[in-house]
């Protein structure tokens, strides 16, 4: 029996701008759209352009702060600092009127705000980051440890307006090809701003021009040893020109640093079940799962190892869900052949 084997060449850009993919489930009430906005700053001043945001159900507005998975969504913030979400795809059966909404930046602790949106379906979170002095990164860069500091900064008035167009044609155009020329104008103006690489690595990967996106990504790990999100789209450039081996340690190196990324654990488990060990990756395939059931192609390499262990009803249960999350998606007709395929061979229907 084929198996489908996720290829990240069909996502886009699966490491940066996830779409919230929380369906109403089955039989339960949905409920009326929810809009987030807001501004992240750092140190006192507007943060960057690739800040990320995540959003999540919050159980209580004064209870443990939940952790940030991005349950509902996941975004970016532009160059002056502001992110929005459009939650259209709620449910009555959890928390719905409090959202926890929460800032991540490399070399930054975490900067969150519960919002109760009971009374209004609009609300506005204002983050400020701070730099997290006990999580200073363990290689120093090559102009010494002064330069740690100099990445994050807000990039020039030249970089900010090309890195502006290219963030406009990538992230509300879809026009990832367009967007490249951009990126790299704002880069000319400023080549020590991780962010810019970071987006431009994005694009590459969904023009599926791998080895540039290897570069990008690698100039990003470069002047930021512990940033996740760069290693992440490293192990994806590379598993994108099917050097799974050599994927290994940066995606290993992204799950140790962003321990509930849903994307990076599937990547990693997608990394290692091309290499042939199903076994350790279904860990990280559960792994993942577990931190966001509702992104889609977890579920599609979940069947995969459930076929592997004959178990041909729990695989098509995955794929179903696969089917029920992203009907249109990527993998969708393969899926329904492997679905049919299941059924002929059991005699379901």
């Amino acid at each position: 029996m084929r198996h489908v084997l996720v290829s990240a060449a069909a996502l886009s850009a699966v490491f940066f701008f996830y779409s919230c993919f929380a369906n109403a489930q089955p039989g339960v009430q949905p409920m009326a759209p929810r809009q987030i906005e807001g501004y992240v700053r750092l140190e006192g001043r507007a943060a960057p352009a690739g800040v990320l945001v995540l959003v999540d159900y919050a159980p209580s507005s004064d209870g443990p702060a939940p952790t940030a998975s991005g349950e509902l969504g996941r975004t970016m913030t532009d160059s002056s600092g502001r992110f929005q979400f459009q939650l259209s795809r709620l449910n009555s059966s959890s928390p719905a009127s409090l959202f926890a909404v929460t800032a991540h930046y490399a070399g930054c602790r975490d900067a969150r705000q519960v919002l109760d949106l009971t009374f209004s379906p609009r609300g506005t979170a204002n983050l400020e980051l701070h730099r997290d002095a006990s999580k200073d990164l363990p290689n120093v860069p090559p102009g010494g440890p002064g330069d740690t500091l100099t990445v994050n900064r807000a990039p020039s008035k030249e970089a900010q307006e090309a890195l502006k167009k290219g963030q406009q044609l990538l992230q509300e155009k879809h026009d990832p090809k367009a967007s490249i020329d951009s990126f790299k104008k704002a880069l000319k103006h400023d080549p020590r701003y991780v962010p810019t690489y970071l987006l431009l690595g994005a694009a590459y990967v969904q023009t599926q021009q791998w080895t540039e996106a290897q570069a990008a990504f690698e100039k990003a790990v470069k002047l930021e040893p512990a940033n996740p999100q760069a290693l992440l789209g490293l192990g994806v450039a590379l598993d994108g020109q099917k050097d799974f081996n050599g994927a290994q340690k940066p995606l290993q190196q992204s799950v140790q640093l962003a321990p509930n990324s849903a994307e990076a654990h599937y990547e990693l488990g997608r990394s290692l079940w091309a290499l042939g060990k199903w076994q350790e990756a279904e860990p990280h395939c559960t792994r993942a799962i577990t931190i966001n059931k509702d992104f889609p192609p977890s579920h599609v390499l979940m069947g995969n190892i459930y076929l592997r262990h004959r178990d041909a009803g729990s695989a098509l249960k995955e794929f179903n869900e696969y089917l029920r999350l992203d009907p249109q998606g990527p993998f969708a007709e393969p899926v329904k052949e492997m679905v049919e395929k299941i059924h002929k061979a059991t005699g379901q229907h």
